[in-house]
């Protein structure tokens, strides 16, 4: 009875294996016959030039160095990027050290004005004093010789007379001459004080500059939205904190989100590919379900270096998009963008895994053996356009298959 069981779990083994060694045996995957249809035939060609580029906003608020002393000035702190602002809040702040120095030293440099100027007036008064009390002395002296020089000449001696009269006059002279050096000081007096005030003023302006300058190093957002980081031109990348910024560069946008833009490159190489006016569809990387129809509406006449240290140059590209998808579209997202370059309607189409161009001229593989010298025009990524050596209905075996055999 055992052996029996034994004999049966032997048989079994045995059929199993076999089994194994007739599945080895099937033909693989690349030996059975292409499933692609390689018939000449006759259709519309397009031929598409890919590029990438990445999505901006048409519009946006730039956030800008404001102009201040150092030129060159360091940030400090910064809002992240793709952060939601409300309009005013404070988005970027900029090194304000070394104006804080210079507001101290204009501040100190309006009291030293002060203290001039009070000085000054606190002089210039007790000098007007002397001389209007001079003055007073001049007047008395002349009022008294006047009252001298009125005594009738037949009262007193005509020496005695003649005296008093000049005397009169001399002091008449002496009052106008003193009151003329009165009236020359305090004219004196008023011109250097208003020299002492515009310097005061001056310094003041210089001091409330200072000022403002710190306060305008505290950037904030002109309207709400999305902060976005601009690119630092020197690093290739988008600005970090401690980064340094001149005047007048943008650090950061606000886009208006309403309506976007697609911003490529063409390499200089490609020069001729496409040109304004070329119609086009966008594809988000991130939504590839979703193109958009879009239109080539500017490109720059000069292709420039992309970094300073780059030998290849491209040509900047706009592309316009038909419409804006304003819940999915954000700035700096990637975009594939596939132009219609050329298209010929009613073309005869080969094949291009049917065709061999490596060699020239290049050579078609017929589907029923031999080979045929052809004459190619354009190509695309699927199908070259026949000019001659092939006519509609004919049917290729594609490249590998003949490489193989």
């Amino acid at each position: 009875m055992r052996r029996a069981l034994l004999a049966g779990v032997g048989l079994w083994i045995v059929a199993a294996s076999g089994c194994g060694g007739a599945q080895a045996e099937r033909p693989s995957a690349p030996d059975r016959a292409p499933a692609a249809d390689y018939t000449v035939r006759r259709g519309d060609f397009v031929e598409r030039f890919l590029m990438t580029g990445q999505l901006e906003a048409v519009r946006s608020d730039s956030i800008i160095v404001p102009r201040n002393p150092s030129w060159n000035i360091q940030i400090r702190w910064m809002e992240a990027d793709g952060v939601r602002v409300e309009e005013g809040r404070k988005v970027v702040e900029l090194d304000n050290t070394a104006l804080l120095s210079e507001a101290d030293e204009k501040y100190l440099l309006v009291l030293d004005k002060i203290d001039e100027r009070d000085q000054k007036k606190a002089t210039l008064a007790a000098q007007e004093q002397d001389k209007v009390f001079q003055l007073e002395q001049k007047r008395v002296e002349l009022a008294k010789a006047e009252i001298e020089a009125s005594i009738p000449e037949s009262i007193v001696e005509r020496r005695e007379y003649q005296e008093r009269q000049l005397a009169f006059r001399r002091a008449g002279n002496e009052y106008d001459k003193t009151l003329e050096e009165l009236e020359a000081f305090r004219e004196a007096s008023a011109s250097e004080l208003s020299v002492l005030e515009i310097a005061l003023d001056k310094a003041r302006r210089e001091f409330e500059a200072a000022e403002r300058a710190i306060t305008t190093l505290t950037l904030h957002a002109p309207r709400a939205g999305l902060f976005v980081v601009a690119e630092n031109p020197w690093e290739d990348r988008k600005f970090q904190v401690g980064d340094s910024a001149w005047t007048g560069l943008t650090v950061a946008r606000i886009p208006d989100l309403s309506e976007m833009r697609i911003e490529s490159k063409l390499d200089d190489v490609d020069d001729g590919r496409i040109a304004v006016g070329d119609r086009a569809t966008c594809t988000m990387d991130a939504y590839p379900e979703l193109p958009i129809p879009c239109e080539i509406v500017d490109f720059t006449p000069i292709a420039q270096e992309g970094d300073r240290q780059s030998v290849r140059r491209s040509f900047r590209v706009s592309v316009a998009l038909e419409r804006t998808e304003t819940a999915l579209m954000r700035p700096g997202m990637s975009v594939k963008v596939e132009v219609e370059a050329s298209s010929l309607p009613d073309a005869l189409l080969a094949p291009r895994g049917g065709l061999d161009l490596g060699v020239e001229p290049p050579i078609a593989h017929l589907a029923g053996g031999g080979e045929r010298e052809v004459r190619i025009g354009s190509c695309n990524a699927l199908e070259c356009v026949v000019e001659d050596g092939l006519a509609e209905g004919d049917r290729l075996t594609p490249t590998w298959a003949t490489e193989r055999g």
